[in-house]
């Protein structure tokens, strides 16, 4: 099982940090350099449990920069101008509105290598991971996901 402290020695590792570095030149993105808070990493720590994953089975897609870099800019890309879906929002409400936007944490990259990993080694059980973290529409966005992965690897 996976505990914060798995996940921050993942982060601080050789192979996530070029990739870090690699993703934030190639990109333009910031990233914000304090320490990763113990509640961020353990939020990791549940989807890296959730979907049955070690952080050492990341290293495979991690060590494929030039893929993870257009992966994660189609995704930034296409999601961008997409408005979140929540459960229960109602037309009447007010549209949200963007006060501020932080820098990255360190540890971004992960939710985008557990995807990499899925879409690469094992895509049939994509769409049960994302239920599983409880992502909305996850049939929907599992095909979306698995598109752009086929636009950018193929």
């Amino acid at each position: 099982m996976v505990a914060a402290e798995d996940v921050r020695a993942w982060i601080n590792s050789t192979v996530y940090a070029s990739l870090l570095d690699t993703v934030v030149e190639n990109l333009n993105l910031s990233v914000n350099s304090d320490p990763v808070p113990d509640t961020v990493l353990q939020l990791d720590a549940n989807k890296l449990n959730l979907a049955k994953l070690e952080p050492s089975a990341l290293i495979a897609v991690a060590q494929d920069a030039d893929l993870a870099c257009r992966y994660i800019a189609e995704k930034l890309n296409a999601f961008s101008e997409v408005p979140d879906e929540q459960e229960g929002k109602s037309p009447d409400d007010e549209d949200d509105v963007i006060i501020e936007t932080h820098a990255f944490y360190q540890n971004f990259l992960n939710l985008y290598l557990i995807e990499l990993h899925f879409l690469r080694f094992n895509s049939s059980d994509l769409e049960d991971y994302l239920k599983s973290i409880r992502i909305p529409g996850a049939k929907k966005y599992s095909a979306q996901l698995k598109g752009m992965y086929k636009s950018i690897s193929g």
